[in-house]
């Protein structure tokens, strides 16, 4: 039984799936997210350090064929945060996530008794750039506004977010991320895993050097390359650790990031073709007859759609609402007179 929670628990995906199917015949329409995110940290209780490791590594990366803004895809950020929140107490900080979730941070973390504000960031693999847009990564005013809502010292603001999701030379996220008057660090979960690994070679409450953006960054970063090259020199300054070996993990934890990727890959795969073979038993299940009708509607609609979508947008934009005039007919007799 604890075997099955662990895999369980490993892959997010089959836990949020489960959760949904215990709805069917019930009558209910979602899940309660409280109870399963505290059944959640109950399990996480149950997993040593290092399978918990091995779970931050790959996290993050929602599932692709949940529909956008789903029930599904909100229970599964939330359980994210939930490792972001479990993550911190193992490293022995306070930490818990926030309920609210309009113009809230996702999780507060206290290092030294000191306020850490973060955003636990998801996207899916298949998302249509490399990267995402700078304003679903980050928005500093935010941080601001989410850090004065808390009294006592704070440290700043930290995105929590995919390894792979990350632009490949620079953006506006690096240098928002390197502002000393507001500092915000990146974060991607395997460096999350990272100090877990090495948390009983030094003292996890220097971390919070890695806040003191005076020192780290005196300018802004102007390159991915600038941000990591200081963050992680910094890094290797508090856990004393070699350069060799930290970069030994974060190659080990691209192998598992590569074995991920392919999984997700074969998925996808496996889905298709049972799609596929759905959409083949239906259409041999089909008079003759029918079928031909079927497709001629299929081919009109398809088509034809771009001739459609033209209409429509000319009728929508070009003409008045009656449909009896051009829109500039509204605009003759104020091109002469005031109204």
């Amino acid at each position: 039984m604890q075997k099955k929670e662990k895999n369980v628990v490993y892959n997010l995906e089959n836990l949020v799936n489960s959760e949904f199917e215990k709805l069917k015949g019930t009558g209910l329409q979602t899940v309660d997210t409280e109870k399963v995110t505290l059944d959640f940290f109950k399990m996480l209780k149950k997993i040593s350090d290092k399978e918990f490791i091995n779970i931050l590594i790959t996290s993050g990366y929602i599932p692709d064929l949940y529909v956008a803004d789903s029930k599904e895809e909100t229970l599964f950020t939330k359980l994210c945060e939930a490792l972001e929140v479990d993550w911190a107490s193992r490293m022995g900080f306070e930490a818990n996530a926030v309920t609210q979730k309009s113009s809230y941070e996702d999780v507060v973390i206290k290092i030294n008794n000191k306020i850490i504000v973060s955003d636990t960031k998801s996207f899916r693999l298949g998302r249509s750039q490399q990267a995402p847009n700078v304003k679903d990564f980050v928005k500093p005013e935010d941080y601001s506004k989410w850090a004065n809502r808390h009294s006592g010292q704070k440290l700043g603001g930290l995105v929590v977010y995919p390894q792979l999701h990350e632009w490949s030379r620079k953006s506006d996220a690096h240098a928002y991320c390197s502002d000393k008057k507001n500092p915000i660090l990146m974060l991607p979960y395997h460096y999350l895993a990272y100090f877990l690994e090495r948390k009983d070679k030094f003292n996890p409450k220097s971390l919070e050097k890695l806040w003191d953006y005076e020192k780290i960054f005196p300018e802004k970063a102007d390159s991915r390359n600038d941000y990591w090259q200081k963050i992680n020199n910094v890094i290797l300054e508090i856990t004393g650790d070699e350069k060799k070996e930290f970069k030994k993990f974060l190659n080990l934890a691209e192998t598992k990031l590569y074995e991920f990727v392919e999984g997700r890959l074969k998925n996808l795969e496996y889905q298709k073709n049972i799609k596929i073979k759905k959409i083949e038993f239906e259409i041999s299940s089909i008079p003759d007859s029918e079928l031909r009708d079927k497709f001629l509607k299929y081919r009109q609609e398809i088509e034809t759609q771009y001739i459609v979508t033209f209409q429509e947008r000319i009728q929508n934009f070009r003409l008045t609402k009656n449909k009896e005039s051009t829109t500039y007919s509204k605009f003759i007799d104020s091109s002469f007179d005031k109204s």
